[in-house]
């Protein structure tokens, strides 16, 4: 099965449907993650209908919804256990439109500890599986970067490791990834059996204080072209071949110069191609 190349539509927010469509197939993609957020041609209010005209619009101009970036959140009655907050139609309408990942990424509780956080998310996500059982969608849980974040790939796969892949797990990012000082040929293989989706993304640490000054060096991210990353594409795409993935590659459209999104994000699809074998 050939690889879908899907791009994140965030930074195309004022375009119709159609006109996303038209966009998206003559950048050269066949698929999409699509931000169901609001201000975005879809609303979260619109619930599982708004998310089958996204998919059935789309599809009309041969172009896929391949996740969601979605927010799925879950609050307990205290003392009671039962279910608050999670907007079943996410799920119902991803189940119903055949769109197979809602994306999230995950914050850390500051009050609490390393392994205190992990047992509250894995609380959290014991109360998400039954909807992602019931409606067969996945929930891709992606790395971020941040001083209380699942900021890579191994603090990734402790979170994820005990959850069945088809429900519940890891969307590797090679800019956070990279971010985080990570080799893709060892995050990939640590992931390998609870991945869902790749996302190709380049980012690089920079100094956002003057090095002549006495307080401690402060970092800011950069987010670039693909060759300009701290992780490499390259690596990430051989160790993939290897193990013959055929899932999803999604180019998030992610650049500090934004105006050059499109340009950038057209480069970047193709030297993609070219590392997995593809026209160039």
């Amino acid at each position: 099965m050939a690889n879908h190349f899907s791009v994140f539509t965030k930074p195309w927010k004022t375009q119709s449907l159609n006109e996303l469509g038209v966009l998206v197939r003559n950048m050269g993609f066949d698929a999409v993650e699509y931000p169901l957020r609001e201000g975005f041609q879809v609303q979260p209010s619109e619930g599982a209908k708004g998310i089958l005209r996204l998919a059935n619009t789309l599809e009309r101009h041969g172009v896929l919804v391949t996740s969601l970036a979605a927010g799925i959140d879950v609050h307990t009655a205290d003392g009671k256990g039962e279910v608050i907050g999670v907007n079943e139609e996410v799920f119902s309408g991803c189940g119903e439109g055949g769109i197979p990942v809602i994306r999230i990424c995950q914050s850390f509780n500051r009050n609490l500890g390393f392994h205190e956080n992990m047992d509250a998310l894995r609380r959290k996500y014991d109360r998400i599986l039954p909807f992602c059982m019931k409606y067969q969608v996945t929930l891709g849980v992606q790395m971020h970067y941040g001083d209380a974040d699942i900021t890579g790939s191994y603090d990734s796969y402790i979170l994820l490791k005990d959850y069945d892949p088809r429900y519940i797990a890891a969307v590797w990012d090679a800019g956070h990834s990279g971010l985080a000082g990570e080799n893709p040929r060892y995050t990939l293989d640590c992931l390998w059996d609870h991945l869902c989706m790749v996302n190709f993304k380049a980012a690089r640490w920079f100094r956002e204080n003057p090095a002549a000054q006495t307080d401690e060096a402060k970092w800011g991210a950069e987010w670039v072209t693909s060759r300009e990353g701290m992780g490499s594409w390259a690596a990430a795409v051989e160790y993939l071949k290897s193990r013959g993935y055929s899932g999803t590659v999604c180019l998030p459209a992610e650049y500090s110069e934004e105006p050059q999104v499109e340009k950038y994000a057209r480069e970047d699809l193709k030297y993609i191609n070219g590392l997995f074998g593809g026209p160039q």
